[in-house]
């Protein structure tokens, strides 16, 4: 056994961040070098505070407080002129975690809430959907290989 404490405070932090991370009710907050996190009351709420540093957060997207807008409205203005333009930044349709995609199949998985949909349209797409077969009526039309041109 280690007893090193450097090592052990290591593992301290590394368990609590994923246990932040993994709780679908804590939020960290956005803030530049603040290392706080919050936990909301519940999935519906809209705005938490930093404990730490007393920066707004909106609960639903993860980032700071945007009055008056959607979360949406929010992340284009914030991204314009980098991932808006290639459309590869979208939010998961669950926890709102935003998720970038620069290749491969529109099947996604958060990593967060471990929800899986489609890229497409964010409907779900776990394996007992069958949301890529393009026989079934539920599904967007496009392919898990293919390209959505309107992306």
């Amino acid at each position: 056994m280690n007893d090193d404490p450097e090592l052990l405070k290591k593992y301290e932090t590394f368990k609590r961040n994923a246990e932040v991370d993994k709780d679908p009710l804590m939020r960290w907050c956005p803030k530049p070098g603040c290392k706080g996190f919050v936990r909301g009351e519940s999935l519906d709420d809209k705005m938490v505070q930093c404990p730490s540093c007393q920066t707004k957060i909106c609960f639903q997207c993860r980032d700071e407080l945007h009055e008056g807008r959607s979360c949406e409205q929010a992340m284009e203005s914030k991204l314009e002129g980098w991932a808006h333009d290639k459309g590869g930044v979208k939010f998961c349709p669950v926890c709102k975690l935003k998720i970038e995609k620069n290749e491969g199949c529109n099947h996604m998985t958060c990593i967060v809430c471990s929800y899986e949909f489609c890229w497409n349209c964010l409907g779900y797409a776990g394996k007992d959907a069958d949301h890529f077969n393009p026989l079934n009526p539920s599904s967007c039309g496009i392919g898990m290989m293919q390209r959505d041109t309107n992306i």
